[in-house]
């Protein structure tokens, strides 16, 4: 049973992931990488150190440590390749590369060190070992990557068998094919895997940011998308304005017909709201009956136009819990997000005491 829910799961997640686009996969695939990294950079550091200690057996092979000294420790100037590289680079893809690019370099050493060896028909296991390098590595990289160095992996093989001579040839490819099979197959169950992983990080993260209330953003969103007083995901030119808007005599609404109408009020007001603006834009329940919302390629004399038709919509509404009106204050973000708020709740102040039903652009 354990075993028939597990596949279910799988076929599931699996859907899940035929369903992500192009963006969805690089961020997916973004997180993967971040959660991991560190884990396999560790190991790899770990590995690198563990192919110079072959350098017992290999004395234990041919009586001397000198034939295979300098292919054991070239390793690590792979190293030394390996972390200056990441220090400037920080992007996924050269990230993964360079953690394979450390891989095969402990490959090339043993090779190296195998070419010394006056007995070469231990190679097989060696090579087998290399299997743990695959997996640790894949953890952070694609399982697309992971099939191409695992066919990299059998090329080398091959290749170096023209000065190797590796006396069982047949044998290295009859363990390291299904050994290979088994690499590339658990990565796809643990791209699977952590696809769960992801989705619920994306949930916690979606709630932490939204108001339970009206499902719109809440004010911790502005944590993440402030930064220096600046709006971050706004490009140079972006044209950006801000609103704030406020329900008329809400406390009105509470003390004449409840709480519970009050709150649904708020959902009404919220889910308008989200079917007016585009998916760029922010909308933030600011506090109370408050929202504050974010209008992206968008001037503040547009967004003055479409709150005013927002308004009148909300006046001449049918379908709402109770009447109500709201005011709102608009204006242009001027790169400024303190001085912005201030001018946006200066226009707010200025429609409400002026007869409220209204909106004041600033």
């Amino acid at each position: 049973m354990r075993l028939i829910d597990g596949v279910k799961d799988l076929v599931a997640l699996y859907h899940d992931y035929k369903t992500m686009n192009k963006d969805e996969k690089a961020d997916f695939y973004q997180a993967k990488c971040d959660y991991y990294q560190k884990y396999v950079e560790l190991s790899l550091i770990a590995g690198c150190f563990s192919s110079i200690a072959y350098i017992i057996s290999d004395y234990l092979l041919n009586g001397s440590y000198m034939p295979t000294l300098i292919p054991r420790f070239s390793i690590l100037g792979f190293m030394v390749i390996f972390f200056v590289v990441t220090h400037f680079f920080r992007n996924r893809a050269v990230t993964v590369f360079m953690d394979y690019f450390l891989g095969h370099a402990m490959v090339i050493a043993t090779i190296w060190a195998i070419y010394h060896l006056e007995v070469k028909i231990h190679a097989s296991e060696g090579f087998i070992i290399m299997n743990l390098i695959w997996i640790t590595i894949g953890f952070a990289s694609k399982p697309r990557e992971t099939i191409f160095s695992t066919l990299f992996f059998l090329f080398e093989i091959l290749v170096t068998n023209s000065f190797n001579h590796y006396p069982n040839l047949d044998i290295i490819f009859a363990l390291e094919i299904p050994c290979g099979l088994a690499v590339i197959m658990s990565h796809y169950l643990l791209m699977l895997f952590f696809l769960d992983h992801y989705r619920v990080k994306q949930k916690l993260e979606k709630a932490m940011v939204t108001d339970p209330l009206t499902q719109v953003y809440n004010r911790y969103l502005l944590e993440s998308i402030v930064y220096k007083n600046t709006l971050k995901d706004t490009g140079d030119g972006q044209q950006v304005a801000m609103a704030m808007l406020d329900i008329d005599y809400f406390k009105k609404i509470n003390d004449e017909h409840g709480h519970y109408t009050g709150d649904l009020t708020l959902l009404y007001i919220g889910q308008k709201l989200t079917e007016k603006t585009s998916e760029d834009d922010y909308v933030i329940r600011y506090g109370g009956e408050e929202f504050v919302i974010i209008f992206k390629s968008c001037d503040a004399n547009e967004a003055y136009r479409r709150m005013e038709q927002f308004r009148k919509e909300i006046e001449n509404s049918n379908d709402m819990p109770v009447p109500f009106t709201i005011s709102v204050g608009v204006s242009n973000y001027n790169g400024d997000y303190s001085k912005t708020i201030q001018n946006v709740d200066a226009a707010l102040y200025q429609a409400k005491n002026s007869g409220r039903n209204k909106v004041v652009l600033v």
